[in-house]
């Protein structure tokens, strides 16, 4: 593991990229991972619904409608998201540290990072919902005290406006975080809602299957719901500094583990850091 400390980097982002993130809040490549490496990542999110992979329990979540029984499906059609995939998949781990992913990050967050979650998100034709606009750091102000943290969404099928893509509001991330508010309808204990956003400042960012969007945690998004006969799967990784200290736990109720990706780390900070992948508890095996 030490050997990534001062690894090459062949994936770092050229000037023209930095000045677009530094104004934007965003970036995007195409084309950065092959539909064989999704198809790996499909086939085990498709098989923890079926049962065929262990997985906690816990860390599954139907569709709101679903869930509700406002509307009825089942298997992958009925899945919102999996979350925590990394601590449990040593495929997904594997995404997690792919310096394809990891190496533009250095430039942003230093060579020190560890991965604070990892979702895959299903979002099912016709019912797959979206969500509203929010910034991730938002939620993670509670946990962290960072100055910056990234996103990473990963495009497993193509996205697009029919199909429930992500839309931005540029420049946002200079905003400073936005109060969030309770929302209403099936998702409101899933998601808040910055409601000083506005729709008509927000840009589609359509991402063609393998595509990459990177954002700055504070960046404004959200996406829509999916309208299409077609699914619009992803894989969403966040990244902290290694230098980020955690909040003193006995301020935080609902401790989250982190992840090793690279360089160092300051565990006397940032207890408990995980390495590899973590045991299924055999209560949910």
């Amino acid at each position: 593991m030490k050997e990534t400390l001062h690894q090459k980097r062949n994936y770092s982002l050229s000037p023209e990229e930095q000045s677009f993130w530094n104004e934007n809040g965003y970036l995007v490549r195409h084309d950065v991972f092959t539909e064989k490496e999704n198809d790996i990542l499909r086939k085990i999110a498709d098989d923890i619904v079926e049962g065929k992979h262990p997985f906690p329990t816990d860390n599954i979540n139907q569709n709101a409608l679903v869930r509700d029984g406002k509307i009825e499906a089942s298997g992958i059609h009925a899945m919102h998201k999996i979350h925590h995939v990394s601590f449990y998949c040593p495929e997904f781990l594997a995404r997690v540290r792919d310096p394809r992913l990891t190496d533009p990050i250095v430039d942003l967050l230093g060579p020190n990072l560890l991965s604070q979650g990892n979702l895959y998100i299903w979002k099912a034709p016709k019912i797959g919902l979206g969500f509203p606009w929010h910034q991730d750091k938002w939620y993670f102000n509670w946990q962290y005290k960072t100055e910056m943290t990234v996103g990473t969404w990963t495009a497993i099928d193509a996205a697009d406006q029919d199909n429930g893509c992500l839309y931005v509001i540029p420049g946002s991330h200079k905003l400073g975080i936005l109060e969030h508010e309770d929302l209403e309808g099936p998702q409101q204990n899933e998601f808040k809602i910055a409601r000083d956003a506005k729709d008509e400042d927000g840009v589609a960012v359509e991402v063609p299957p393998g595509g990459v969007v990177w954002f700055n945690n504070q960046l404004l998004h959200k996406s829509t719901d999916n309208h299409s006969n077609r699914f619009r799967r992803c894989n969403v990784i966040h990244y902290i500094s290694g230098n980020a200290e955690r909040v003193p736990k006995k301020q935080v109720s609902n401790i989250r583990p982190v992840m090793w990706v690279r360089g160092e780390t300051y565990s006397e900070k940032m207890e408990p850091v995980y390495r590899d992948v973590l045991p299924i508890p055999e209560t949910e095996s």
